[in-house]
């Protein structure tokens, strides 16, 4: 059973990739991205890697591709100015995608990596060993982290807002406003 929903969580992963890469229209290759971010959960709950499971599917599934499709639908179907490739980008591609073939033969030829402990494997991925981890190896990190992510946020608060300095509907750029100069409507105003 667990073969089954690995082979459909897999086929689902790569099916969302290629369709993240294919798709013309960037809505449509936001929801592929959807769809293998809720197959990696899948194969994580496989794992029994139960909080991964769970924060992928909350954090990336859920928060970061609403933000994608809000930014995306934001934006509008804006189109490239330019359809241009670079001279070399076709040999890039190639070369890419041959070191990717080889990693994946040598792979499949029996190399193998280090091996997890086997006691490793017991608390893997659960809450405990997650905030064992978070709260005593990487405090100082995880609360640099936070701290990042406060000033990014103030930031972009910061850099949003309007300039009180300016009125509303006031000259933009050294042009005159519509009212003339003395305060009356331009001679076109008039009635």
């Amino acid at each position: 059973m667990a073969i089954a929903i690995f082979l459909i969580a897999a086929v689902m992963a790569v099916a969302g990739a290629i369709g993240v890469v294919a798709f013309q229209q960037p809505i449509r290759s936001v929801l592929s991205l959807v769809v293998v971010m809720l197959a990696l959960s899948i194969l994580f709950l496989l794992l029994s890697a139960q909080f991964v499971f769970v924060v992928q599917i909350i954090v990336y599934a859920g928060a970061v591709m609403v933000l994608f499709l809000f930014v995306i639908a934001l934006f509008g179907p804006a189109r490239e100015l330019a359809k241009t490739q670079l001279r070399f980008q076709s040999w890039l591609a190639g070369v890419f995608v041959f070191v990717l073939l080889v990693l994946i033969w040598t792979m499949l030829q029996g190399i193998q990596y280090r091996q997890p402990e086997r006691a490793d494997l017991g608390v893997f991925g659960t809450v405990q060993s997650i905030a064992v981890g978070l709260f005593t190896t990487y405090l100082y990190p995880f609360e640099l982290t936070s701290i990042l992510l406060l000033v990014a946020a103030i930031g972009a608060i910061y850099l949003s807002r309007k300039k009180i300095d300016e009125p509303e509907g006031g000259p933009v750029d050294g042009l005159r406003s519509a009212t003339g100069t003395g305060g009356e409507p331009p001679p076109s105003f008039k009635t």
